[in-house]
């Protein structure tokens, strides 16, 4: 059945984007630089949780498969690479952006010019988003024989002891000893690593204050920047955390977004509804936000892009800044329990004045959607709010049902003009 057209929203993209594209160029250009053979700079692949500012202080540079696939997700093109994984033995209930990443490494094509990521010299996983990356990243490592360093991080249901922030702070010291190895370098003298940890970590600071100063500048009415500016803007802060590049593209977008807010220029034209969203993105289906443009819905936050300026390191650190990163890790949005997620979510909602809800029930990210549901009925029944649950896949389309979810839109966008 022919499902009807959908009127989209023309949005005002940031005058910035044009600057990001160039910065998504250049990284992952320096990554295949990098493998040269006249260059001397190793490169790890991490995930998104990972201490990477101990990577970029002993001069590794990162590259995350996640934030890849979220590329491939949003070009449309990650259903084949998942089917050559599947075809391969992995089952479609792993994570999609694992199929993505591990089918691109089976066949040996991607969507950089053609060519999967580079070759990594060492591989990070942080158990602290879940424990899928574990085994992928076991599984990268059988594959490319790679050296791999796990950092085990206990779950913070409600808070961190001492013993925790010690556990995990004694991995951080080891991750440094490991990681010089599996790159053929000598582990730097203590005082040295730590003047350059210092200043990397001088950067996140920056770049997270530079993005929760963003995230603020929402609040305003009409809001200067929705999802779509919010989830394209993600990549530096997730794949240059701790350069100066992040800080001075941040800088950019919060003078540009201030400006607007100045001016009274809205990201959505005639913003009737704030919303916040519930999880990853759908990237390869970005025509569903822009349909709730179309009818003045604003999406004013998001847990997941929130959750990016929770690495809040202060000059105070400066003491034990591995003991700094050890909290900071270990407090990542999916390793807390469900009462501060449930939280955060309300502080959220009423800072940004939200009008309603938007969950993304994600196949992928199981970790991620347990306790959605839960979460859902605490924002309808405790806040008034109405709420909509999406089933779909962050990258996965095979997963998403476009008809089902455009009726549970509709539906939801005349519950929230009954209630306006």
């Amino acid at each position: 059945m022919t499902q009807p057209e959908r009127p989209l929203a023309t949005d005002l993209r940031l005058a910035a984007d044009r600057d990001l594209k160039g910065l998504i160029l250049k990284h992952y250009l320096g990554a295949y630089r990098a493998k040269r053979p006249f260059s001397r700079r190793p490169v790890a692949w991490v995930t998104s949780g990972a201490p990477v500012e101990i990577l970029l202080a002993l001069g590794i540079l990162p590259i995350y498969p996640e934030n890849y696939g979220a590329l491939v997700g949003s070009r449309k093109a990650a259903v084949p690479y998942c089917e050559s994984a599947e075809q391969a033995g992995y089952s479609q209930d792993l994570c999609s952006y694992a199929r993505t990443n591990i089918g691109s490494m089976l066949t040996g094509r991607g969507e950089l010019a053609g060519r999967p990521l580079p070759r990594p010299d060492l591989l990070v996983a942080a158990k602290n988003i879940c424990d899928v990356v574990v085994k992928w990243w076991e599984v990268t490592a059988r594959h490319f024989d790679c050296p791999l360093f796990i950092l085990d991080t206990p779950f913070a249901a409600d808070g961190l002891t001492p013993d925790q922030v010690a556990y995990v702070r004694g991995q951080l010291e080891e991750l440094v000893v490991v990681a010089s190895k599996a790159v053929r370098r000598p582990a730097p003298p203590p005082a040295a690593f730590e003047r350059d940890l210092l200043k990397v970590l001088d950067l996140t600071r920056q770049a997270t204050g530079l993005w929760q100063e963003i995230q603020t500048l929402r609040q305003a009415s009409p809001t200067p920047a929705s999802a779509l500016d919010m989830f394209t803007n993600l990549f530096p802060i997730v794949t240059l955390r701790g350069t100066q590049a992040c800080v001075d593209y941040y800088r950019q977008v919060r003078d540009e977004l201030a400006e607007r807010v100045r001016r009274g220029v809205g990201a959505v034209p005639g913003e009737r509804f704030r919303l916040l969203w519930d999880n990853i993105a759908i990237w390869y289906d970005f025509d569903l936000v822009r349909y709730l443009h179309a009818r003045g819905a604003a999406f004013v936050g998001e847990t997941y892009t929130d959750a990016w300026g929770i690495y809040q390191f202060s000059p105070e650190d400066e003491k034990d800044p591995l003991g700094a990163m050890a909290r900071q890790y270990s407090l990542i949005l999916l390793n807390i329990g469900l009462g501060t997620r449930k939280e955060r979510l309300f502080n959220m909602l009423r800072a940004q004045r939200a009008d309603g809800a938007v969950f993304h029930s994600c196949r992928s990210c199981k970790t991620y959607s347990l306790g959605q549901y839960e979460l859902a009925r605490a924002v309808r029944d405790e806040l008034g709010l109405p709420v909509l649950v999406l089933e779909a896949d962050m990258t996965d389309s095979r997963a998403y049902a476009a008809g089902p979810a455009m009726t549970r839109i509709d539906a939801f966008l005349e519950l929230l003009t009954s209630k306006a």
